[in-house]
């Protein structure tokens, strides 16, 4: 049960709640490199999150990491790595290959960028996000302060979860190596920029929302509720799948008494 909870989870808060760095950056690498490329990313991703929910199931579980992942320390060093890879994406220049017949210019992915180094993309732009920290801590410590799940239980939520989250991340790799075809290296360059832009963009947004966090009790406020939204599908799946599960239980006692 906890693992289909987890999966049905996983897939809807990847569909819902994932647009951040990393979803921007598999978009734009996809493109770039191809779906193969593409997914080595993903795996990174999804090592960074299987690391953290670990660490905080684990050796931090004691600890209180809300208030020290809102510090704004974190978030000045967590906004100035992804405006770095920002600024990275938006410098970067599509290779380009004469297509016979055309006068435009075809992009071509570079061969020279081996799996091994998308997955540490992946892993390192995941990890220095403290908003994907604090998301996970919300839901860790919902899951232990409002749903009675014992450690084999919890893992067990955690594992579906993590499975369909790195599921629908591969599906938008696919979707998003799909429209290659659809770009000319010009386009492609713009298309970086606008990466590049957005990923600066949300570095300085991290940056200023942490600051407001500690300085304003409304915006502080806000933010929590907006963090918990994420929970409240978890709750919600939870509730129903136990609804049914009880209906059917007692569905089933009642034709083995008859």
């Amino acid at each position: 049960m906890e693992l289909l909870i987890g999966i049905l989870c996983g897939a809807a808060l990847s569909l819902f709640f994932s647009f951040g760095p990393a979803f921007f950056s598999l978009i734009q690498n996809s493109i770039n490199y191809g779906f193969r490329k593409g997914v080595a990313f993903v795996i990174g991703i999804a090592a960074s999150d299987v690391m953290i929910v670990f660490l905080m199931l684990t050796v931090l579980k004691n600890m209180d990491m809300s208030a020290t992942l809102h510090n704004v320390y974190v978030a000045t060093i967590g906004a100035i790595a992804i405006a770095g890879f920002g600024i990275y994406t938006f410098r970067r220049k599509a290779l380009t290959a004469n297509v016979e017949g055309s006068g435009q210019k075809r992009f071509r992915a570079e061969e020279n960028v081996r799996g091994r180094q998308m997955m540490l993309h992946g892993f390192l732009l995941n990890s220095i996000n403290p908003t994907i920290w604090i998301w996970w801590v919300t839901i860790i410590t919902f899951l232990s302060a409002e749903m009675d799940l014992s450690s084999t239980e919890r893992y067990t939520f955690f594992a579906g979860l993590l499975l369909a989250n790195m599921s629908v991340d591969i599906l938008k790799c696919r979707l998003s190596s799909m429209m290659q075809s659809w770009f000319t290296a010009k386009v492609l360059n713009v298309f970086n920029k606008v990466t590049g832009t957005i990923l600066i963009g949300i570095a300085i947004y991290i940056f200023v929302s942490m600051i407001l966090y500690q300085t304003n009790d409304d915006i502080r406020q806000k933010r929590q509720e907006s963090e918990a939204q994420g929970t409240r599908i978890i709750q919600t799946l939870h509730d129903h799948m136990n609804r049914d599960s009880s209906s059917t239980k007692r569905a089933d006692d009642t034709l083995y008494l008859e």
